[in-house]
């Protein structure tokens, strides 16, 4: 993501639309946008994008109401960034998580891909009728610290890898670890592609590896038109802009509290040094009074000590 400090203003960030640069697709607004357009580039990214994280072959795609039903009055809601439902019923919910805020993305996504599964099966049907389901979730940070995958695919396995209903399905791409699948553009998944056009598709320095892409995968050839129509769509820089500015602020305010921590932390350090320092000084008999003294600790609170 750009750096906004570079920008002294928002006209001045605005004023990039006139040099036909892209939008940031790893932007929610944008990412949203790409993919909901009503325009045959857009649907065909959205199909083409969904066959490469689901592994299988859609006839159709239709987008649907983003908001869960609630169960019961209290219940925690749900608001789904893309929600589409396949031709066979199957519901998908795509969402791009831009920045890292500390949330247990693993629970999260469980919760989600629960909660599709229960909206989509009906009073009165059978088991075999319960719909597989696909939380996909793009990162643009690292997730799992433990693998360089970028895609991840997680399901109710046995330790001995044997699966449960393959009903619940969450997919991780992590768009980090998509550095050097470049090199390999032929021999990668059709995912592992897309995260590549996800992560570089707005940067100038990738135009030859975006351009090899779009000419191997027509779903990424349509996924670049319709990324460069909404790149013309000033309410879209906007929000860029914005959600920028928030990040930036996010990871200023997250970087003072650690310091903040850090320096409570040294604090809490030293007083208990203090404490373990007065507590010898008593055993070996030396004057509450020097022990004060020498340590810096209140009087009372080295006769406190005295007493336990």
């Amino acid at each position: 993501m750009k750096a906004t400090s570079k920008f002294l203003s928002e006209e001045e960030y605005l004023a990039q639309m006139k040099t036909g640069a892209l939008l940031n697709p790893r932007i929610d607004s944008t990412f949203k946008a790409l993919f909901t357009q009503p325009t045959e580039e857009s649907r065909n990214a959205l199909h083409s994008f969904l066959e490469a994280a689901t592994e299988r072959k859609i006839r159709s795609v239709e987008l649907t109401a983003n908001e869960a039903p609630e169960a019961f009055v209290g219940q925690r809601g749900v608001s789904y960034d893309i929600l589409c439902i396949f031709d066979d019923g199957q519901p998908a919910n795509l969402e791009m998580m831009a920045f890292n805020q500390k949330y247990d993305y693993g629970k999260r996504a469980e919760y989600q891909v629960a909660r599709l599964e229960t909206t989509y099966l009906r009073k009165g049907d059978t088991w075999e009728k319960a719909p597989k389901v696909y939380q996909i979730t793009v990162l643009d940070f690292v997730y799992d610290k433990t693998s360089n995958e970028p895609v991840s695919r997680y399901a109710m396995r046995t330790k001995d890898n044997r699966t449960l209903s393959d009903n619940l399905n969450v997919i991780f791409i992590e768009l980090p670890k998509a550095i050097g699948l470049e090199d390999r553009i032929g021999q990668n998944t059709a995912l592992e592609n897309w995260a590549i056009f996800l992560k570089d598709a707005d940067n100038p320095e990738k135009t030859g590896v975006i351009k090899k892409l779009t000419e191997m995968e027509a779903g990424l050839m349509n996924a670049k038109q319709s990324l460069s129509s909404i790149s013309e769509n000033q309410d879209l820089w906007v929000a860029q802009y914005r959600q920028e500015i928030m990040e930036r602020d996010y990871n200023s305010s997250m970087s003072a509290a650690k310091s903040e921590g850090i320096a409570i932390g040294e604090e809490r350090g030293r007083s208990e040094a203090k404490l373990e320092a007065a507590r010898n000084f008593l055993r070996e008999n030396v004057p509450e009074e020097v022990i004060a003294r020498c340590t810096g600790l209140p009087l009372d609170t080295v006769k406190q000590l005295s007493k336990n």
